[in-house]
């Protein structure tokens, strides 16, 4: 190797090392103000990160505990990284069975449970069958969300709704990397605004009367067993 090539070597190393500084400390600086717009959304707001060091935002909204958090999804082949926004709703009173609702299935969506739940559903015609749903044990009733789950999945951005006794949780596409990035250095790089706190608003708004209307419906069918 004479001295012309390895000093076109060098620099090539040190462009590329540089750039992936670069892409790391705009990566944390876009993760970190992720929820900035939200916060005045929730009371009692708690700021925190996961294991991976993404964002997580939790606190009141309407009488509820609130969660928000992102998954970064890096595992599809040939795929620009989504970037999925987690909504999550505690229940204020445990309800009765479960679901999980995936729209687009690509199975490797490792951010759902139902890969382990064996018992699976027929999709009530309204709505969108591209999908699977499964439940573990005992299954919601699927009357109480004819409601919601249309209008719900009339966004193109709606990927599931997780429900079980103890909440509910809606996965919503929120970002995605960025295309020439990904493909030439294979960096998730996201554009670093804030997540739109009215999307979160919607988005917390309909969780949360998916949350009432199985508590309230599972708290009346309790009542009139006793009645019986």
């Amino acid at each position: 190797m004479n001295a012309a090539v390895l000093i076109i070597f060098v620099v090539m190393l040190v462009t590329l090392y540089r750039q992936y500084r670069h892409a790391n400390r705009y990566n944390a600086e876009a993760r970190a103000q992720l929820f900035d717009a939200c916060s005045s959304l929730l009371q009692k707001v708690q700021k925190s990160q996961d294991q991976a060091g993404l964002p997580v935002l939790q606190g009141d909204y309407a009488d509820y505990k609130v969660g928000l958090s992102v998954v970064v999804d890096t595992l599809g082949w040939r795929k620009v990284p989504p970037m999925w926004l987690l909504i999550k709703v505690e229940a204020n009173t445990p309800s009765i069975g479960t679901l999980d609702y995936i729209v687009r299935p690509t199975n490797n969506e490792f951010y759902s449970p139902s890969w382990q739940w064996d018992g699976v559903l027929t999709i009530p015609s309204a709505w969108p069958q591209h999908a699977i749903l499964k439940y573990q044990q005992q299954p919601v009733d699927l009357t109480l969300l004819e409601a919601h789950v249309p209008t719900l999945f009339a966004d193109a951005n709606m990927k599931e709704l997780l429900l079980t006794p103890q909440m509910v949780r809606l996965t919503y596409l929120v970002k995605q990397a960025e295309r020439g990035e990904y493909l030439i250095m294979r960096n998730a790089i996201y554009e670093n605004t804030p997540i739109a706190s009215d999307v979160v608003a919607r988005l917390l708004k309909q969780a949360i009367a998916i949350r009432q209307n199985v508590e309230y419906s599972d708290i009346s069918q309790i009542k009139l067993k006793k009645l019986g």
